[in-house]
């Protein structure tokens, strides 16, 4: 990323959460996707020279203007103002525009466990998602998280995207050369299909739950869309498709100081004792273990920092690329697959 033009502080910023995708399992939104985002700032869809900057703000919030910053630096930089009003007022939110695509939106949801606050994160993305009665991508699969701090047990983080399942996850079966699940995707005609070389074409990702994913996705294009001045819907450029012009994706960011409303030991043993009711609630016939959202990510984090972090066939196959493209061959801690 360096050698692209990106600050150092920016590139290990963005190093970091990258690899901290990677190490919590979501392998779909982590280092694969870096050979892309460095291709994009050498053709100039990303702007590896700018700094995101607040354009128009009030106490308890602020609008951003990422310049076509790396997602990543755009949307930290969002996170933190918005953490920062909420240290302030109780409550903060910021939205971010002209920015490209961020990652897993729980990288960011993350930074507000730190202070102890709820953290609230969504994006907007290009269309790819249909909507029910319709024909074709019309809307993006937008996605959102949230985090909630806790003491002694894993913290609550959800991180999902409105679509039934993530676009990354229809690109691994095409790699695998494997038929889809039936309801993901439909074909250009709206109907169900299991192939998945329709999709970025004339497939598009079915809403979960039908009109419940498609209402959540309209509440995410609103506020990180219309209310950042980004682009919305078919305005969007797909970071997938074209690597000379910046997306224009939208951000939104919330965050709520739990102390500001009671004390934070009573906020975190109650958090704690929600936990824990949801883990020790009766148990299906044959199930020896329920988890929480965000636990799985968080014992594959634990793992990971013991042992080190996997990567799919497909990350060790792009970041080889990667280092070939950027000379670096030579540098690559393991053989190309």
């Amino acid at each position: 990323m360096v050698e692209a033009g990106l600050s150092p502080r920016d590139a290990r910023l963005t190093a970091d959460i990258l690899v901290r995708t990677d190490m919590r399992g979501i392998f779909t939104h982590g280092t694969v996707s870096l050979r892309r985002y460095v291709q994009m700032m050498r053709d100039g869809g990303i702007d590896a020279g700018a700094t995101p900057g607040i354009t128009d703000e009030g106490p308890a919030w602020a609008r951003i203007d990422a310049c076509q910053s790396v997602g990543m630096v755009a949307s930290h930089y969002g996170m933190t103002v918005a953490m920062d009003k909420a240290a302030k007022c109780g409550i903060g939110t910021a939205t971010v525009r002209r920015s490209n695509h961020f990652g897993a939106a729980s990288a960011y949801t993350l930074m507000a466990l730190e202070r102890n606050m709820i953290g609230i994160a969504m994006s907007n993305t290009d269309v790819v998602m249909n909507i029910p009665g319709g024909r074709g991508a019309a809307l993006g699969n937008n996605p959102l998280s949230y985090a909630v701090p806790t003491r002694s047990q894993p913290p609550i983080v959800l991180d999902i995207a409105m679509s039934t399942v993530a676009g990354g996850k229809v690109a691994l079966y095409q790699a695998r050369g494997e038929p889809l699940p039936e309801g993901w995707l439909t074909d250009g005609d709206g109907l169900p299909t299991t192939d998945p070389g329709v999709f970025t074409f004339t497939g598009a990702l079915t809403p979960f739950s039908a009109h419940k994913g498609y209402g959540l996705a309209l509440l995410v294009e609103s506020l990180a869309g219309v209310l950042a001045g980004a682009g919305v819907t078919t305005d969007i450029t797909s970071w997938g498709k074209v690597t000379d012009a910046t997306c224009d994706e939208g951000h939104s960011f919330m965050a709520i100081d739990v102390g500001a409303m009671m004390p934070p030991d009573a906020f975190l043993d109650r958090a704690d004792e929600l936990v824990r009711r949801m883990r020790e609630a009766p148990k299906a016939a044959r199930v020896e273990r329920t988890y929480v959202p965000g636990e799985m990510e968080y014992d594959s984090e634990a793992v990971s920092r013991r042992k080190g972090v996997p990567l799919t066939r497909m990350a060790a196959e792009n970041l080889a690329g990667l280092a070939e493209d950027s000379g670096m061959a030579d540098r690559l801690p393991f053989e190309r697959p």
